[in-house]
């Protein structure tokens, strides 16, 4: 497993923070990977440095891009992915007041105001299989971006549901060109289970009324037209049934995690 250094000076650079701020954050990020700072003290620390005037949206915007940068340059199963998360569970549990973003209030941290924007865009940069030179280095990054979204929402840091069903739509229920893209795919959607089952599960057993605009944005692949949009049981069960089969002709790595997706799947059915 690489434990390669990241220059945190280096990613807070050109975005929108004071100088001190940058050198701040950095040596804040900087401790709380490498272990040195408990996930408290820094949540104190980024805490402390948001303004609560009209500057809080470019900053929050910024920060939200940088912790998003941070975790895709931490290979997948690297523990430090997981510190960046609990400072971020950290952060969701403070109460230090509200800001207003996009014209409405917002609890800074509860909400994690502009966060699912920020991954929104993030989610653009999905592999396109390409074999240019930097597909591997793209493909790397996708993991442990999805990793970083399903461990939040599995921790309820966050509820960003759709992005969970946009990765599982895309290795399960569409056709994949490659078996480099079966192999990316069929890692991220087991990922996703792995990390967030239990948030999965709960939302297939309570199926609910979506509106039109979310019915379009969550409506199911190619493979299995006909079903409702959003989580219901027959596409969790196609999910079960594809990562069965994909898995059978899968590397060993995504094989290994497609099993361990399936033994999730199987605990929370029991």
């Amino acid at each position: 497993m690489s434990t390669s250094s990241i220059d945190f000076h280096h990613l807070v650079t050109g975005r929108d923070f004071t100088p001190e701020t940058e050198s701040k954050l950095a040596d804040l990020l900087d401790a709380a990977i490498s272990g040195t700072a408990s996930a408290q003290v820094t949540a104190d620390g980024i805490d402390k440095l948001c303004p609560r005037n009209e500057d809080a949206e470019s900053f929050l915007w910024s920060l939200w891009s940088l912790f998003a940068s941070v975790a895709k340059r931490i290979p997948l199963d690297d523990p430090r992915l997981q510190s960046l998360v609990e400072v971020l569970k950290a952060l969701n549990a403070k109460k230090t007041g509200s800001v207003e973003i996009w014209g409405s209030q917002h609890e800074l941290w509860a909400d994690m105001p502009l966060f699912g924007a920020v991954m929104r865009e993030e989610w653009n940069g999905s592999p396109e299989f390409d074999n240019k030179p930097d597909q591997a280095t793209k493909i790397a990054q996708w993991l442990s971006l999805n990793s970083f979204a399903a461990r939040l929402l599995g921790a309820s840091v966050s509820s960003w549901t759709n992005f969970a069903i946009w990765e599982l739509r895309g290795g399960l229920e569409e056709p994949l060109s490659t078996d480099e893209a079966r192999d990316t795919h069929l890692i991220t959607a087991s990922e996703w289970i792995t990390q967030a089952g239990q948030v999965l599960y709960n939302e297939t057993k309570n199926s609910i009324e979506l509106d039109s605009q979310a019915t379009q944005a969550l409506s199911p692949g190619s493979l299995i037209e006909g079903t409702k949009s959003g989580f219901n049981e027959e596409r969790w069960n196609f999910w079960k049934k594809r990562l069965e089969e994909l898995s059978a002709d899968a590397s060993a790595e995504a094989k290994k995690r497609a099993e361990k997706a399936l033994e999730v799947i199987k605990s929370l059915e029991a």
